[in-house]
């Protein structure tokens, strides 16, 4: 496969280039198809992923998204791929809103629906048994390893840069909880499955055949929870994160419970599953903390170019406060972590708005 001809099967062409965006990891383009199967289409997405430094797209990237493209219910076909260019040709699913225009909207029960059929988009999108081991062989073992690795790491380092700014005394003790609950849902293989692992609403395609998945560069295999939290307090990765309205979050983590039991069966009445749930939002907090932090004590507004975003601050101070009010009795130490680190936000910060607003289609 080459441009122009030389980089695709025998017999395809492509028209022009129409830009879709993409990011400092790839270029994203549409492109009609000019001549090919009919099974292509129109029109396809040509996704290329730019070179990286050694070192720096372990946690996302080309084989990710492969894997994803490949083995996830949801994403969009797989229609070819170079490896030595690093690109992939997929379905073109058209043009169609996202979650996250249906959020930030003023129909309130249009939201509602779309986030609920998200969540079981979602949670049907992952792949259990031989899809594991398929997608396993791959993502390949050094990105087997790197999940594990970040799931310690990231916790870890969110609360030493806690300790670090806020002079949060008990870090250590959230440290060694948070590495017990990792430990013990890498070893619960039961649950686990090959996720999208990025699955926000400006990833969340609203078709008029349902939602579809799309930018799959953080497909790993992982503990279903770590999935599951999106849906439980919502969007652990993304900009696009406000205050949900009241029972929402349950009905979303219940239509995502529902859809995943078909790749973990019997998971709507499994004891620890709720519990697992809650500790892997705690985990994505204390990870988002290392993210975040440093917005917070600068002040700055999430949000991609032209979209409303949360401020930093209000996001954190909601997310510690789950955090208390959802796991003090479960990871009490992690609870108090996120208890220090909220008397110092009301401290440092004060004078501050630091409630995060409703999402403007629920204000």
């Amino acid at each position: 496969m080459r441009d122009h001809g030389a980089w695709l099967p025998d017999g395809v062409a492509l028209g022009e280039r129409v830009p879709l965006g993409g990011s400092a990891r790839s270029e994203v383009h549409r492109r009609a198809v000019l001549d090919g199967p009919d099974g292509w289409g129109g029109s396809v997405v040509v996704k290329r992923f730019l070179p990286r430094p050694e070192g720096r797209g372990a946690a996302m990237g080309w084989r990710r998204e492969v894997a994803g493209l490949r083995h996830l219910r949801g994403s969009p076909c797989l229609l070819a791929l170079d490896e030595t260019s690093q690109t992939v040709v997929m379905e073109d699913l058209g043009h169609h809103p996202t979650l996250a225009d249906a959020l930030l909207g003023a129909d309130p029960g249009a939201a509602w629906r779309h986030t609920v059929a998200w969540a079981g988009a979602h949670g049907g999108a992952v792949a259990g048994g031989a899809g594991v081991e398929a997608a396993r062989r791959d993502l390949g073992s050094e990105l087997v390893v790197e999940e594990r690795r970040w799931q310690v790491e990231y916790p870890r380092r969110g609360l030493e840069r806690l300790a670090g700014t806020a002079g949060v005394r008990a870090g250590r003790a959230a440290a060694a909880q948070a590495r017990d609950l990792v430990d013990e849902l890498q070893h619960d293989a039961t649950k686990h499955v090959l996720g999208p692992g990025d699955a926000c609403p400006d990833n969340a395609l609203l078709t008029p055949a349902g939602v579809r998945l799309l930018d799959l560069e953080g497909t790993g295999v992982r503990h279903l929870a770590y999935e599951a939290a999106y849906a439980a307090e919502p969007f652990s990765t993304c900009w696009c994160v406000f205050t949900p309205p009241q029972g929402l979050t349950d009905a979303t983590l219940a239509a995502f419970t529902r859809a995943a039991s078909r790749a973990v069966p019997g998971l709507e009445h499994d004891p620890d599953w709720r519990r697992q749930v809650r500790g892997a939002v705690a985990l994505w907090v204390l990870a988002g903390t290392l993210w975040l932090l440093d917005g917070a004590v600068a002040d700055r507004t999430m949000a991609p170019e032209g979209r409303t975003g949360p401020a930093f601050r209000g996001l954190l101070v909601a997310r510690w406060r789950w955090v208390v009010r959802e796991c003090a009795d479960e990871l009490p130490d992690v609870a108090a972590a996120c208890e220090e680190a909220l008397g110092w936000a009301g401290r440092a910060w004060r004078g501050n708005d630091l409630v995060l607003p409703p999402y403007p289609a629920f204000g």
